[in-house]
Formats: C-alpha cells, sequence, structure tokens
C-alpha cells in the first residue's frame, strides 16, 4: 500500500513538473513579421437607413452589422483592437436587444493561444459601446488612447447614455480608468516603432476617434477604420449618420484617410460592413 501511494505521489509530482512546460509549448511563439487575426464578435441590427443619412431606397431596409475584434501579433508584442458589444460573461447565443454574439472574445483569443494577460496593448477605435464590451479584461494592458477620448469616457454620464454622438456602456471600461495609459497626439502613433502598426488620429464620430494600419509582408497594407464608415456606400455618397460627434471633423478625417489609402495602396476595411467581414479570413487562420 505505501508503495501504490508512493507511486501516485510520484505520479502527481510528474504531471506537476510536465503541465507547466506543457503550457509554456502551447504559447505560441513571437511571429517573424506582423499578424492579424479577425475574430467574430457578433452581429447589430441596423438603425433605420435614416440615421445613417439615407433612404431605404438607397440602401434597402434594416440590415444587419458586422461586429469584429482584432488581434495583432507582432514580434515585439501584442495589441487588441476593438473588443465586442455584449460581454463574454452575458454572451448566450441569442439575440440581446440588437445585438446576437455567439462565441466570446475569450474563447476565440484561446483558439489562436492567447488570453487576455498576453495582450501588450488595448486600443479602442472610439468610445461606443459596441466597441467596448471586454475592455475590462484588458485592463492589465497599456491603454492607446487620445485624451479628448479619455476625458469623454469618463466624463459625467450624459443624459440617455449617450457620449461622443452615440451610445456608451462605461462599466464595460471603467477599470481601464486605473490602467497604464499612453496618452497619443493628433499625430500617427508607430506602435512599435517600425512603421508597421500605426494607429492614426481620425476624429469626428467621436471626439478622439482613430483608426489603425497595418503593413504586412504579404498581405500588403490594410486600413481598419473603425466607424469613420459604418456602409461603403458612405464614401461615395457622401453620407453621414446623424450621431457624429462633429460631421465637419468627420469630413476631414475621412478625406485624409482616403488620401492616405490611395497614397498606399492600402485595403481600406470598414468594420461594420458585413459584405466585406464576410470575405475576410477569421481566427484560427490570420493574415501576414
Amino acid at each position: 500500500m505505501k508503495r501504490l501511494a508512493l507511486g501516485a505521489a510520484a505520479a502527481t509530482a510528474v504531471i506537476f513538473l510536465i503541465a507547466p512546460a506543457t503550457i509554456a509549448q502551447n504559447k505560441p511563439k513571437p511571429p517573424q513579421s506582423v499578424r492579424l487575426y479577425v475574430f467574430d464578435c457578433g452581429l447589430l441590427t441596423m438603425s433605420a437607413p435614416a440615421t445613417f443619412g439615407f433612404t431605404k431606397e438607397e440602401i434597402g431596409e434594416k440590415q444587419p452589422f458586422a461586429v469584429p475584434c482584432y488581434l495583432v501579433v507582432h514580434p515585439k508584442g501584442t495589441l487588441m483592437w476593438d473588443v465586442g458589444v455584449i460581454p463574454d460573461s452575458q454572451v448566450n447565443g441569442t439575440a440581446q436587444g440588437i445585438s446576437t454574439v455567439t462565441k466570446t472574445l475569450k474563447s476565440q483569443l484561446a483558439e489562436v493561444g492567447y488570453s487576455a494577460a498576453d495582450i501588450k496593448y488595448l486600443a479602442l477605435s472610439h468610445l461606443h459601446s459596441d466597441h467596448t464590451a471586454n475592455a475590462n479584461d484588458f485592463a492589465a494592458s497599456t491603454w492607446l488612447v487620445h485624451q479628448n477620448e479619455h476625458d469623454a469616457m469618463f466624463a459625467p454620464p450624459p443624459a440617455g447614455g449617450r457620449g461622443g454622438g452615440g451610445p456608451m456602456a462605461s462599466a464595460t471600461y471603467s477599470k481601464l480608468k486605473d490602467s497604464k495609459t499612453i496618452i497619443l497626439t493628433d499625430k500617427d502613433y508607430d506602435v512599435f516603432g517600425d512603421g508597421t502598426v500605426v494607429i492614426q488620429y481620425a476624429p469626428g464620430h467621436t471626439p478622439g476617434h482613430q483608426v489603425l494600419f497595418l503593413k504586412l509582408k504579404q498581405s500588403g497594407p490594410i486600413l481598419i477604420a473603425g466607424d469613420l464608415y459604418h456602409l461603403p456606400q458612405e464614401i461615395n455618397m457622401h453620407r453621414f449618420p446623424t450621431f457624429e460627434f462633429n460631421k465637419e471633423q468627420s469630413a476631414v478625417s475621412r478625406a485624409k484617410v482616403e488620401a492616405f489609402v490611395k497614397q498606399t495602396g492600402a485595403r481600406l476595411w470598414i468594420e461594420h460592413d458585413l459584405a466585406t467581414f464576410n470575405l475576410l479570413k477569421t481566427a484560427p487562420a490570420f493574415y501576414e
């Protein structure tokens, strides 16, 4: 019996010795070049076309909007960009108001070998609730944000829970107030210092709205536009949502981004455009 007990104890010790090594082996090694994962963070039911400056004859009736989240993996670290519309703790696969989410962000990160603890930087395109749902999970990351967006996020709650022109859910990002934070200026911010991951200031939709430029070795340049646009028709028809924080600023930001896209040949990804999203590779596949 003693031998059996000792054998069991030894086996348990071996398991504990092996487990950390196995876990370490499962952690992805830093890639040699920038890698982009696209996660499916749900769907939104679009508001009436008039909310976005259109008639139903121009773009049809209400249609679903995509809600993507993005993980950028650089040889020097990781960046999470936008974090969903429903907190993982509330995801149940059924419609909740105008939102439907079937997969948690946490599970999608785990599928590619990461957790919130592995994320070096967090950046949100802007403060609206369909982009901030899981922000508190990344409170240990370094937050990259413009001062005016930061101020709007932590100002006294506006009437109706709408800030910067649209819906806010401050409880989803309240922990960021104590996060290590880098306040960005109106200049481009080169996240890793080599020009491959750059945050560009594009205010108007909200006070400190920003977009993300990536220079990928094989896939080429991509600009992830946040909510600078919601629909591709906004580009050629020059329409704006009725809930822009500052329509004039949005027009300037759009002109700047469109000129940049033309100059660099970058693909413009409109985050909420479902047709665009349906053409993308989603995790565990990736762009590099």
